[in-house]
């Protein structure tokens, strides 16, 4: 079983994001977490993992923008988490907007995260002197400086409303520049923007999605698959919760800031800081939390509506995302578990044809994945 931490070396971030889930007052500040504070928090992650059953440890480099520091400085982090917690199955990878990406980072990448990076790729919200073409061009020959150095770059993409009106632009997008597999993410109600699509826009742009790679399926043609579609088959066909479909986070994540602060949830934790306790405070502190002991209870009891009793989906989605709104009796009518994409799956896989189809799908999406818990996630904004 694995324990998922985002450790946050810093919050500083350098590249401005409409979107961001983090105050920008958060993202200017150049601090760093200290040896004090780091060992303060392995300590905790170490007891957290043996009380609760953790055998295998995912470490996201995490921020603000990890990057944005020196190689040395994360080798520095990188050994003190192997050395603290070498009982364990140990998982690095860093979560990176790729723009700080140097010459100099190449070295730490393959060495300590089996040179795989997971990198968020926005379509709409950044933009160089007010350009989004130039950010996204900038982004592709970082993709290729990585790529000429045998790593490979995981995208992450948060669908705005101008995505989600068009996937087939997003779905060309990425086999046209020579990615096989991209992770989605989804918008929440923390920090700005407006453009967060609903839950019917999203579950549209879902099965817009499926559509096009069962299209290429069926005319033998190479396809992108992602995570969102590839979970929502294996969900419908073998009852396997997935990404947003029974997921287990509230229990099996654990978000640590710069200074210590703690959170099951990277999107909360600037506006829950008053609620937690800090690594600081210790394993106890954390384990008796109220808050985190009520988002547990939140997402495997009362997060499932009256609706979910009858649904046919109910024993894998577990109600979708626990801090998704439901939308079901008011906004779209549609559920945080996104039914009606799940309904739009299981009707194609009713033939043989189809299950065939999604089954090669699911098959090549898990060849093309890593696991779901350290594939790069930037969490839902």
């Amino acid at each position: 079983m694995m324990l998922t931490v985002y450790l946050k070396p810093t919050n500083y971030c350098n590249v401005g994001c409409d979107f961001c889930y983090l105050p920008e007052d958060v993202r200017a500040n150049k601090a760093r977490m200290t040896p004090e504070t780091l060992d303060a928090t392995l300590e905790l992650i170490e007891q957290l993992a043996l009380r609760e059953g953790h055998d295998r440890i995912a470490i996201l480099y995490h921020g603000g923008e990890p990057l944005s520091l020196s190689a040395e400085t994360l080798f520095w982090y990188s050994d003190k988490v192997r050395a603290r917690l070498a009982r364990f199955d140990i998982q690095e990878t860093v979560q990176t907007s790729l723009i700080p990406l140097r010459d100099s980072h190449i070295q730490f990448i393959k060495d300590r995260c089996g040179a795989f990076v997971g990198s968020s790729l926005d379509f709409t919200g950044r933009t160089i002197n007010g350009s989004n073409e130039k950010y996204v061009d900038l982004w592709m020959r970082k993709v290729e400086l990585a790529r000429a150095n045998g790593i490979t770059v995981g995208p992450i993409m948060v669908p705005t409303t101008n995505e989600t009106a068009n996937p087939a632009r997003v779905y060309e997008w990425f086999k046209a520049n020579g990615f096989d597999y991209f992770n989605i993410e989804r918008y929440n109600g923390y920090g700005a923007g407006a453009d967060r699509p609903d839950n019917k826009q999203h579950s549209q742009f879902l099965q817009a999605l499926f559509d096009l790679g069962m299209a290429d399926l069926a005319a033998g043609k190479p396809f992108v698959a992602n995570n969102a579609v590839a979970a929502s088959i294996g969900g419908v066909l073998h009852g396997q919760p997935g990404e947003r479909w029974g997921g287990k986070c509230q229990r099996d994540f654990l978000v640590v800031n710069p200074d210590g602060s703690l959170n099951t949830c990277p999107d909360r934790i600037e506006y829950e800081q008053d609620k937690w306790p800090k690594a600081q405070d210790g394993i106890d502190a954390f384990q008796t939390s109220s808050v985190r002991r009520d988002w547990i209870k939140v997402q495997m009891i009362d997060h499932v509506a009256n609706h979910c009793k009858t649904c046919t989906f109910r024993s894998f989605c577990k109600s979708g995302c626990p801090i998704t709104e439901h939308q079901v009796h008011s906004g779209s009518g549609e559920c945080a578990g996104y039914r009606s994409h799940l309904h739009h799956v299981e009707s194609y896989v009713n033939t043989a044809i189809g299950r065939q189809h999604a089954s090669a799908y699911l098959t090549a999406a898990g060849h093309k994945t890593f696991d779901p818990y350290t594939y790069g996630m930037e969490r839902v904004r």
